[in-house]
């Protein structure tokens, strides 16, 4: 497998997940600047999504562009990501249609949870394939234990508490959303760049 087109592939399924995303949105009936604000809680949960998805897509092109090679291994594990992530839309658009029912909640939170289980594992896998770089690799996502435990910290405590407060997911996830976009780990730069 050619890792460039492995990487357009998935450049390319971002592309449509981002443009679905913003496909829910319906304008209004009439023309008037007040049905566009009542769907303030909408907008707000398309911006979280959008946001998470750029970030992590961000730590997604440093991994493939610190690894050097990929196999089977790393082609399935990219599949298993690119397959909750495609999921990321329909939760975006059932919590926010239904913000404050714990079932969209409790899914979208769900969702990201997998979707961030799902990049570890194609983190480990390309660290299996390419163990002379797993220092650079680990400084990308969630295999570096900080980024791990506030991301994932912040989803299940935010799944627990929602079960019975369902609006603090949508506290969490602007928590989550600000760290994510200005604290976010980044990645370093290949050697000899």
């Amino acid at each position: 497998m050619d890792k460039k087109r492995l990487e357009a592939f998935t450049d390319a399924i971002v592309a449509i997940v981002v443009t679905i995303l913003i496909l829910e949105f319906k304008a209004p009936s009439k023309p008037d600047i007040r049905l566009v604000l009542e769907e303030w809680q909408s907008f707000a949960i398309y911006t979280i999504s959008f946001l998470l998805i750029f970030t992590v897509w961000y730590d997604h092109h440093g991994l493939f562009k610190i690894a050097k090679r990929i196999d089977k291994r790393a082609y399935w594990a990219n599949a298993f990501w690119l397959f909750w992530l495609s999921i990321i839309p329909y939760a975006t658009s059932f919590s926010g249609k239904f913000p404050n029912y714990r079932g969209a909640s409790l899914l979208y939170l769900g969702i990201l949870f997998m979707w961030t289980i799902s990049y570890i594992i194609l983190s480990k896998t390309l660290i299996r394939i390419n163990p002379e770089i797993t220092s650079q690799l680990r400084q990308i996502g969630f295999l570096n234990g900080r980024d791990l435990i506030i991301f994932e910290g912040t989803l299940i405590s935010g799944f627990i508490i929602s079960f019975f407060i369902p609006i603090f997911t949508w506290i969490a996830l602007i928590l989550l959303t600000i760290w994510t976009v200005f604290f976010n780990r980044g990645y370093v730069k290949e050697p000899g760049s």
